[in-house]
């Protein structure tokens, strides 16, 4: 680990919580981010928001006046394309989740499938239209023996003023209830597979990144497990988080991320 924030070679940012609430990009992040690439420095950006692709995340972004790639941002439902195809390929799946994932998902070549007797894979996100009908799906098809995945965990987001929404952990709470099974895998944070595929992509070694995110939960955990140095932003869910437990303690606390440039 690098003793100044700054000497690290590539940053892992968070977006929601870090670098925008809903649809307002948070104090002075364009600048630290136009800062950061002035030195050099190598951006990725991480979301557990499958419910957007990547370009549509892009764009959102580009509205706030923040230019990133697509190729630069990594979401869960891009992790959970190459997933299926790896662990379960040609199986039927079915989708909890909203916006884009379904179509993404089907767009990549795999089945989708609300059939509990021929699903082989339950794949849940964030979903805002969750009901008893995909409960019932999710129940019958797992005690039929599906896998049962998720993009996230994370129990709540933050809103557009900052207040705790309830995320994608409660459907996941639902579905281990009534099935008593727990969760098989965890694609997004704080799994360490978003981890693993940013340090591939980015072909360098956990020590000579940073990662950076509001959640002690999601983002710094996801980093512990991953031996990447974590830096938490006090602008997102962390806000009203105090303490710390141990096991979720940063290498590094900013009140937002455009403190990076004051230690």
């Amino acid at each position: 680990m690098s003793d100044h924030p700054l000497n690290y070679t590539a940053y892992l940012i968070d977006l929601d919580g870090t670098v925008y609430l809903g649809k307002q990009a948070l104090p002075t992040v364009r600048e630290t981010l136009q800062k950061l690439r002035k030195l050099g420095k190598r951006l990725l950006f991480l979301t557990n928001d499958a419910s957007r692709r990547r370009e549509k995340i892009a764009a959102k972004l580009l509205n706030m006046g923040i230019e990133v790639a697509p190729q630069e941002i990594l979401n869960p439902s891009y992790i959970a394309i190459h997933y299926l195809y790896q662990h379960f390929p040609g199986a039927p799946v079915f989708v909890i989740g909203e916006g884009d994932l379904a179509d993404e998902l089907s767009q990549a070549g795999l089945q989708l499938c609300d059939d509990p007797a021929r699903i082989r894979v339950v794949l849940v996100s964030t979903d805002h239209r969750f009901n008893y009908r995909k409960l019932k799906i999710a129940f019958d098809a797992i005690r039929h023996g599906a896998a049962f995945l998720a993009t996230n965990a994370d129990r709540t987001y933050p809103g557009q003023n900052g207040e705790e929404m309830p995320d994608t952990g409660a459907i996941i709470a639902a579905i281990e209830a009534c099935t008593a099974h727990p969760l098989d895998v965890l694609l997004g944070k704080p799994a360490t597979t978003m981890a693993e595929l940013a340090l591939e992509i980015l072909a360098l070694p956990a020590a000579e990144c940073l990662l950076i995110g509001d959640n002690p939960e999601t983002d710094i955990r996801m980093g512990h497990r991953a031996k990447i140095p974590t830096a938490l932003v006090r602008s997102g869910i962390a806000a009203n988080l105090n303490p710390l437990s141990e096991s979720d303690s940063p290498n590094y606390v900013f009140s937002q991320l455009g403190d990076i440039f004051k230690t």
